[in-house]
């Protein structure tokens, strides 16, 4: 599985209410993850995370919403299978990775990348009056109504449910899928979708997802920061880079079922005195000192990157696996 992103840039559009607001509205398949950034003051501040149902809306900010520019963000839910999904942009800003944050000081992810998210720019009128409302949506062009359908349908598809098509529309294999659902999980019989079904099915498929995917944890006494090269085919490689992992922490890299018997790690050691690379590396893959996503079918100097060895982790048929950096992996401390 590569490491990409489907990126789509959404476009705002003005709601009348009593009282100013700025709604966020998902209009898409997938159960989301929401953030948005404006101006606080004389600083850029970052609100997150909204859990926004599919079919959901939901008031972001409930401040007057002036004409200028806003930064809004959104992911899908981990347990949703495939690639990542984000609706983004080009404004890099900081968030939380879990919970609920409201940061004044973009920068507490200066030097941490993957605290980072890539935000898309919304433009708010002065004709807003006051509210503005984003909507996530998809090529389907989904309604709220059968944007909920549609998660309905992509969350029991996560769990390997046969519902055929993610279409929006409550077909008898819908139907006969999701009352069979609501029995398994004791709810009032039927084949009716409310927020308890949802919420259910969200806590399933993330909880599916949880038990897979490749994992870092770091077990030394320094931060490491980390990379990976996952292949492509029987010679090309993919690397990705930097998770910055505290002692003791953990990170999936890679989510959903591991698809091949190998792959391949890297990780440094940034303590006082120097930086220390991980060793016993036998393939050379490209980095490069800033945030990166390589394809190593082409030399790494012909793209302006560093190169480095990784070291190769067997798996075997594995669905998950996790790596444990350790203190003897990485080189020695320089001696004065």
């Amino acid at each position: 599985m590569r490491f990409f992103f489907f990126v789509v840039f959404l476009f705002a559009i003005t709601a009348t209410g009593a009282s100013a607001k700025y709604s966020l509205c998902n209009k898409s398949s997938y159960a989301l993850s929401a953030s948005i950034g404006y101006v606080d003051g004389d600083r850029l501040a970052t609100r997150g995370w909204w859990r926004l149902r599919p079919g959901q809306c939901k008031v972001a900010l409930t401040e007057q919403t002036n004409a200028g520019r806003y930064f809004v963000f959104a992911e899908a839910i981990p347990g949703h299978q495939g690639p990542l999904r984000t609706w983004s942009g080009d404004t890099p800003l900081c968030v939380e990775n879990s919970g609920f944050f409201n940061l004044r000081n973009q920068d507490v992810c200066r030097d941490d990348p993957m605290r980072q998210r890539k935000f898309f720019d919304v433009e708010v009128t002065e004709d807003a009056a006051g509210n503005w409302q984003t909507d996530f949506t998809e090529a389907n062009n989904y309604t709220v109504y059968s944007a909920e359908v549609a998660g309905v349908q992509r969350l029991l598809t996560d769990m390997g449910e046969d519902v055929g098509r993610v279409d929006g529309a409550l077909g008898r294999s819908t139907q006969r899928v999701l009352a069979n659902y609501r029995t398994k999980k004791g709810l009032a019989e039927g084949t009716s979708i409310d927020d308890e079904l949802i919420d259910a099915l969200i806590d399933d498929a993330n909880a599916r997802e949880a038990k897979l995917g490749f994992f870092y944890c770091n077990k030394t006494d320094d931060p490491v920061w980390s990379a990976i090269g996952e292949p492509n085919d029987d010679e090309s490689y993919g690397t990705k880079g930097w998770w910055k992992l505290a002692p003791g922490d953990c990170a999936k890299i890679i989510k959903g079922d591991l698809e091949h018997d190998h792959y391949y790690v890297y990780g440094v050691i940034e303590d006082a005195l120097s930086e220390r690379a991980i060793t016993g590396g036998d393939k050379a893959l490209c980095i490069k000192a800033v945030m990166f996503n390589a394809n190593n079918e082409v030399a790494c100097t012909d793209q302006d990157l560093d190169e480095s060895l990784f070291r190769r982790v067997e798996i075997g048929g594995s669905s998950s696996a996790t790596f444990d950096f350790l203190p003897e992996m990485f080189a020695s401390p320089p001696t004065e």
